[in-house]
């Protein structure tokens, strides 16, 4: 008999991540936190494959640091990793300058992107850099990264809404694009857990994004359709555990087929 499967069949919220053992608990935001100082975020990435009981796992991280230049700007230096197939590992670093404006608008930016295989070894031919500014006024455009940073500046209020062109991973442009406050849910992951609230991105080829914060402005869950950046300070050491094990099992599967 086939095992049966049940459909998620909603959204993913930070309830429904807990039900899905997502997420267990959140980071303690230190008091002193301040969306507009210098800080690092670290974010599991998580995806669904639509079922509550199976397919579902982490991929990667993203680490986020803030660094403040001056009153007009900043810099956000981002490391992403993610898993592909066949145990291979694609990076991308990328350092951005940001106008210190309420889209955090990018004035300039480098991206590199790399492989490594499933042995560890970089995979040269597929290596890329991207050095770019915008070549138009950067007031109403802002990067997919960059509203990581944005949203924690944001207030609390029905009134706070934010309306901007998306630079989708800082190289395909997509015009009107809106970000709003849609509440505070008490959706408490642990008895410790306080009230979340919500943003919502829409806009023009792109799917609705929901960014959660907890009350002192850090940014705790971003979600997509199936996928998850889960504040987790241990998301680079389960990363690393997750790669060993995907390059184990790829190791096996190559050696019975020879």
């Amino acid at each position: 008999m086939a095992k049966q499967r049940t459909i998620v069949g909603s959204p993913l919220t930070p309830m429904l991540l807990k039900e899905l053992r997502a997420v267990d608990s959140f980071p303690l935001t230190p008091e002193d936190f301040k969306p507009t100082e210098e800080w690092v975020n670290t974010y599991r990435i998580w995806t669904c494959h639509g079922y509550r009981e199976s397919g579902n796992k982490n991929v990667g991280f993203l680490r986020i640091e803030r660094v403040r230049d001056s009153d007009e700007a900043f810099t956000l230096k981002m490391h992403e990793e993610v898993l592909q197939t066949d145990a291979m590992v694609g990076l991308i670093d990328g350092t951005i300058t940001c106008r210190n404006n309420p889209q955090a608008s990018p004035t300039r930016w480098n991206l590199s992107s790399r492989f490594i295989s499933a042995d560890g070894e970089h995979i040269s031919e597929l290596h890329s850099n991207n050095n770019s500014a915008p070549s138009e006024n950067v007031e109403g455009i802002t990067g997919d990264w960059c509203l990581f940073e944005a949203v924690q500046r944001l207030a609390f209020d029905k009134q706070s809404t934010l309306s901007f062109d998306l630079l989708e991973g800082m190289s395909l442009l997509k015009a009107k694009h809106r970000l709003s406050y849609r509440g505070v849910h008490s959706a408490s992951i642990t008895a410790t857990d306080t009230a979340l609230h919500c943003f919502v991105q829409l806009g023009r080829g792109i799917l609705p994004h929901e960014y959660w914060l907890d009350a002192r402005h850090r940014l705790m869950i971003v979600t997509s359709m199936n996928k998850a950046y889960i504040l987790d300070e241990q998301a680079e050491k389960i990363f690393a555990q997750d790669v060993e094990r995907a390059r184990k099992s790829y190791r096996n599967k190559a050696s019975r087929r020879k």
